[in-house]
């Protein structure tokens, strides 16, 4: 597990944020450590999200694989069904979030602002969104 205290005050401007996007927000409370601090819920597509904060600005995938290198591996280490997705929220000194789609062998950005509708998500999540839709 992350060493360190987690980073607390940061989770809570996350959780504030996903309920802002129209996420439904499931807190988990327990004494276990887990590789991830809260889950979300959009139109029936379920994420794990870890939260990081950072003291630089530098979000690219290369700079990120490289600064939250132990989350994501917490994350991929995680054995969860099919459908349920895991995400990193970067917050950077500039209070903007970055989101990150991790996967097993790579990660993709997700949209990372308040205009989240305009921006197009990942194939395989809207092709889980469809479905959940549909079905």
């Amino acid at each position: 597990m992350t060493r360190g205290y987690k980073p607390v005050v940061a989770i809570g401007e996350a959780q504030r944020k996903a309920t802002s996007w129209g996420f439904m927000l499931i807190s988990l409370v327990t004494e276990v450590k887990l590789p991830f601090d809260f889950v979300i819920n959009d139109r029936g597509c379920t994420s794990l999200v870890r939260i990081r904060r950072l003291k630089y600005s530098q979000y690219r995938i290369p700079d990120i694989l490289i600064s939250c290198g132990q989350e994501i591996k917490e994350l991929r280490e995680l054995r969860i069904p099919e459908g349920i997705f895991r995400e990193l929220w970067v917050r950077g000194p500039d209070r903007t979030w970055h989101r990150y789609l991790v996967l097993e062998e790579d990660i993709e950005v997700l949209e990372n602002n308040d205009s989240r509708q305009e921006v197009d998500e990942p194939a395989e999540i809207s092709e889980v969104r469809q479905q959940g839709i549909a079905g």
